[in-house]
């Protein structure tokens, strides 16, 4: 069964009993692991019980590919349905699921996380076909998504967002769900529940989130966009002093710049309640920028992306030599 994204977040939560296994993947690694969580939680909500959960990773069943049917099939000491989780899936383990979805073993429920599989991946053909089984998608939250979360959020707090306030956190806090959550989590603690028609301006919004790590991710990319070598390299050292994320820094830029590349092409796409705001960021942030070298920017960034999460080497010295290559890059003729 194919789960699209609108649909990912109500069936990650409560998944049709007659699933046995679920494919959850995608290029937003940090909503990979929420949906995943959410699955693994409404069957098993303490996650800390040995007994009833196996972690296994993908490197673990290429050595051994019987142990995902003895912890499928293991029956839990203390009783209840059991979660096995795999991680870092490949197409190079379609041939064993393809084997447990034809006969499963136990009730135990597997949950198999992935990154980006292409649409002709043999392992997400395999979920997306089958009926006891489904593929989750997960790409990064549009600004729309993340504006309905951060609604959903603070609304069930007591508080509304002006519309301002709502389309800043929203272009700063989308590019991941896991950063998104947290931030939220973090502004419903500072403000507390909300009286009768209490609202959040944008003001407040700047104020409460723009010293956190977040923002500092944002303001990073930004400046790698505006071509701002200078802003940059004061950023870089801020970022160095408070621990930033290179990697999510890198991230981050690599995601502002394909938001642009898809607004070049789409001319802005649909509204979504605050377009002039959303549409004059865009044209300003695509302002220097043709096609060959969102192109470049793009590549080297998804490159210094996959180095800082796949190799031995430092991820600090590989990510700021990326944000500065992509900055130049809009100052060259």
């Amino acid at each position: 069964m194919r789960v699209t994204s609108s649909d990912a977040d109500k069936l990650s939560a409560a998944p049709p009993k007659a699933w046995v296994a679920a494919l959850v993947f995608g290029s937003n690694t940090g909503l990979v692991r929420e949906r995943a969580d959410r699955l693994a939680k409404s069957i098993v909500p303490d996650m800390s019980d040995a007994f009833r959960v196996a972690d296994l990773g993908a490197d673990v069943l290429r050595k051994d590919p019987a142990r995902l049917g003895d912890e499928a099939g293991a029956i839990s000491m203390f009783g209840g349905r059991r979660v096995v989780r795999v991680r870092d899936a490949t197409d190079g383990l379609a041939e064993l699921f393809e084997g447990f979805l034809s006969e499963p073993l136990g009730d135990s429920f597997v949950i198999i996380e992935a990154g980006e599989l292409t649409k002709t991946s043999s392992l997400r053909k395999l979920f997306e076909g089958a009926k006891v089984a489904a593929a989750i998608e997960c790409y990064d939250d549009r600004p729309e998504d993340a504006a309905r979360l951060i609604r959903e959020t603070l609304g069930a707090t007591g508080w509304e967002v002006e519309a301002d306030a709502l389309a800043y956190l929203a272009d700063a806090l989308a590019t991941d769900r896991r950063l998104l959550r947290s931030e939220l989590d973090k502004l419903s603690a500072y403000l507390g529940k909300g009286e009768k028609g209490a609202k959040l301006t944008r003001a407040e919004a700047v104020m409460m989130v723009g010293d956190s790590g977040a923002v500092e991710i944002d303001e990073l990319a930004d400046a790698v966009v505006a071509g701002d070598l200078k802003l940059l390299d004061r950023l870089i050292a801020k970022g160095t002093e408070s621990g930033v994320s290179w990697t999510g820094a890198v991230g981050a830029a690599l995601r502002l710049f394909q938001r642009i590349g898809a607004f070049a092409e789409g001319g802005g796409g649909p509204s979504w309640g605050r377009s002039s705001y959303y549409e004059q960021r865009m044209q300003a942030q695509l302002s220097g920028w043709d096609h060959a070298r969102l192109v470049k920017a793009m590549r080297v960034l998804a490159e210094a992306e996959a180095q800082t999460r796949l190799t031995g080497f430092p991820e600090t010295a590989i990510a700021q030599q990326a944000l500065t290559q992509v900055a130049m890059l809009k100052g060259r003729r």
